[in-house]
């Protein structure tokens, strides 16, 4: 796991910590990766999509683009759609050179921090999630592009549905339809979690929750939660790869302190 990072600054303070972890699977398709200028950060995680060769590729194209332009300069919200794009533009481009990789793709999760303004955006597609909690309590959290998601939002049975097939991810034919959140203001003590399926699979966001509450840095988080993904893997069961990169802003450890205290 990498350590715990404080980037102070005259606007605000940011902390990041990550890991990821091949698990049971022959090769890690996860790809992870933080900016963090004086001015303004970006954060990003990706999963390639592991029923098609060369996910690993798509998912490293996807965060290289986005970090290319997201670690660059602030982002307004047609930057951060064109960044998408340019990042499905990419995979798209190595699927023509490629006949082995003419099916990859990835799914993507992305934040954007300006800490001139305390602001913030994020952006996702597939099924790589973005949680947002303040004062030790899950304020938001993306919404899966799967079919999973669709049917339990259209009050369909999902007996036997698997949680794996996509709606929509980069590399995907077609247009790309990326959710993209409204600038928010930030406040001391906010805190992101940017995650693929291989950790929401096996630890509810009630539990990811709780273990926030617990801490005093963000790595101190991401070992708990890694912990819990390894309690659920067992010594024969298939474990997805699994990663996740936490951003604190200022202290939330005294935010959610006071928050347990009141």
């Amino acid at each position: 796991m990498i350590p715990d990072e404080t980037f102070a600054g005259a606007h605000m303070d940011i902390s990041s910590a990550y890991f990821s972890e091949i698990g049971s699977r022959s090769r890690n398709q996860d790809a992870v990766g933080c900016v963090v200028a004086e001015r303004h950060a970006c954060f990003v995680v990706s999963d390639g999509i592991a029923s098609t060769p060369g996910g690993e590729v798509a998912a490293q194209h996807a965060v290289k683009q986005i970090l290319a332009q997201g670690g660059a300069r602030a982002m307004a919200t047609p930057d951060i759609a064109a960044c998408i794009e340019d990042a499905n533009a990419a995979i798209l481009a190595e699927q023509a050179r490629s006949t082995d990789r003419r099916k990859m793709g990835a799914t993507v999760a992305a934040l954007f921090i300006d800490r001139m303004t305390r602001s913030a955006q994020w952006a996702h597609l597939g099924d790589s999630r973005l949680y947002h909690f303040r004062h030790g309590s899950l304020m938001q959290r993306t919404r899966d592009h799967s079919l999973l998601q669709r049917m339990t939002d259209a009050g369909l049975s999902v007996n036997g549905i698997s949680a794996s097939l996509l709606d929509s991810a980069l590399g995907m034919p077609g247009k790309i339809a990326p959710c993209i959140a409204p600038t928010m203001p930030l406040e001391d003590g906010d805190v992101f979690l940017l995650c693929t399926d291989g950790l929401w699979h096996a630890v509810p966001d009630t539990l990811i929750e709780r273990h926030l509450r617990i801490v005093n840095k963000a790595d101190d988080w991401l070992s708990l939660l890694r912990h819990e993904v390894c309690k659920q893997r067992g010594p024969t069961a298939p474990a997805d790869n699994c990663s996740a990169l936490a951003v604190w802003v200022g202290r939330p450890e005294e935010a959610t302190l006071l928050r347990i205290s009141a």
